[in-house]
């Protein structure tokens, strides 16, 4: 049955509408969305559940295990052995078993003791602690890029609304310079110098849409939206900045390595190795090991082996059980070494926990002394901005009045746009500080000092 012409245009036409959404989004929304579908997040999570397994997997090791098995022969022609039974100088050939036979068993092992055994259960937890490390860094990790790509896609907002009143009131201006030269009161060139101005403006407009779609999209990839998602971002940026000059107690809030998660890996690592240490030594204890067997041959010439009325049909059982140990003597010192190289590699470890205590702290207060640094300069900026746009529209007042150059309202604007330019970029770099010093605290839940 073929789908009618017509329903076929209707889905496919309909297809992009549906695939496309529309989505409100805070800051606080986007980090949110982030920590549940971003690729890498959901990648350590499923790291997480896999350590789990890896515990049950080692667990068994020690715990018993049964296993059964069985096998089937036909001997299409048994083997045979020669022998001169009555001693008369003729070689006789003997023939023994049956022509089928098979064979059913049920074995059971167990682990008695084993030092590695144990070191192994204990590095499990040494794993989980690794991967619970590596979702929270994810965590961090994405929740600062989050921010960033946010607060570029807020910025360039803010930039395109500015350009775009500033391309309205040049377009004013140019107007009415343009009525002015048709009755003689402007020359030509001082019209074209604001037709440069006004072409540049658009210029510097299409190109800041470029960077906003490139921004957004990097925001979908980190949040985990689908590419064709429209995101409507519901967090200004005079509100981000209220939250960044309010914020006095991310300044002041204790720096404690231990919470760092860099440290905090670094701590479950020296754990790992110090079982590494533990393993080697176990190498100069015995193991144990106990096992039970029962079998069930059946034998017969018949095809049907396990049939009781067969030709020569028989069948018996045989059981056994074992226990076996090892015990290492001597192996020319490769134990002991192996135990002194990994008192070395730990003592290493030592070292590195050491000097990433500092390290973290020191990289702590950059990050508080660069965030307060940079709410100074977007206060300075963001002044600077202010007496620029004073000084375009005193200029651009005198020009209407001709007592201005165009050259003079070309470097007015200009400089307006550049002061604009440069107390967005501050307040770029100030949200984005405030991120850097949050990660610089080392774990995710920053509840306390919000």
């Amino acid at each position: 049955m073929r789908t009618p012409t017509f329903l076929l245009a209707i889905l496919i036409g309909s297809g992009p509408l549906m695939s496309q959404t529309s989505v409100e989004l805070s800051l606080e929304q986007a980090i949110q969305h982030a920590t549940e579908n971003n690729a890498q997040v959901r990648v350590q999570s499923l790291e997480r559940k896999a350590a789990e397994k890896v515990l049950i997997q080692n667990i068994a090791l020690g715990l018993p295990s049964v296993q059964i098995g069985g096998n089937y022969t036909d001997n299409i022609e048994l083997p045979a052995q020669f022998f001169d039974i009555n001693q008369d100088g003729v070689i006789d050939k003997l023939q023994f078993g049956t022509r089928y036979n098979s064979v059913g068993n049920l074995s059971v092992n167990q682990l008695i003791f084993d030092g590695s055994y144990i070191v192994a259960v204990l590095a499990t937890q040494v794993l989980r602690d690794m991967a619970e490390g590596n979702y929270e860094k994810a965590v961090i990790t994405t929740r600062e890029q989050v921010a960033q790509a946010y607060h570029l896609r807020v910025v360039l907002g803010e930039n395109q609304a500015a350009l775009k009143a500033s391309l309205d009131n040049s377009a004013l201006t140019l107007q009415t310079m343009q009525a002015m030269q048709k009755e003689g009161f402007m020359a030509e060139e001082d019209v074209d110098q604001l037709s440069i101005v006004y072409h540049n403006l658009e210029a510097n407009l299409a190109n800041l849409e470029n960077q906003m779609a490139l921004a957004e999209q990097l925001l979908k990839l980190q949040c985990g939206f689908a590419p064709g998602t429209t995101l409507i971002l519901t967090s200004s940026m005079e509100a981000l900045l209220v939250k960044v000059e309010l914020n006095s107690t991310l300044l002041e809030a204790p720096f404690q390595v231990q919470n760092h998660i860099d440290y905090r890996q670094l701590v479950t690592n020296r754990q790992g190795q110090y079982l590494n240490l533990q393993n080697e030594k176990m190498q100069f204890l015995p193991k144990f090991y106990a096992g039970y067997a029962y079998n069930r041959q059946f034998v017969s010439e018949d095809a049907n082996v396990f049939s009781p009325n067969g030709v020569s049909a028989n069948s018996t059982d045989f059981q056994s059980w074992n226990l076996s140990a090892q015990m290492p003597i001597f192996s020319s010192g490769r134990r002991l070494a192996r135990v002194q190289e990994q008192k070395i590699k730990l003592q290493e470890v030592d070292i590195l926990l050491d000097n990433t205590a500092n390290a973290l702290a020191l990289q702590h207060n950059q990050a508080r002394s660069e965030y307060a640094n940079a709410l100074k300069v977007f206060r300075i900026q963001e002044q600077n901005a202010l007496l620029a746009q004073r000084v375009m529209k005193n200029t651009e007042a005198r020009l209407n009045e001709g007592m201005a150059s165009t050259m003079e309202y070309a470097q007015a604007s200009s400089q307006y746009q550049q002061n604009v330019a440069a107390k967005l970029q501050a307040a770029n770099i100030a949200l984005n500080k405030r991120v850097a010093l949050e990660k610089s605290l080392g774990y995710y839940n920053l509840s306390t000092i919000d």
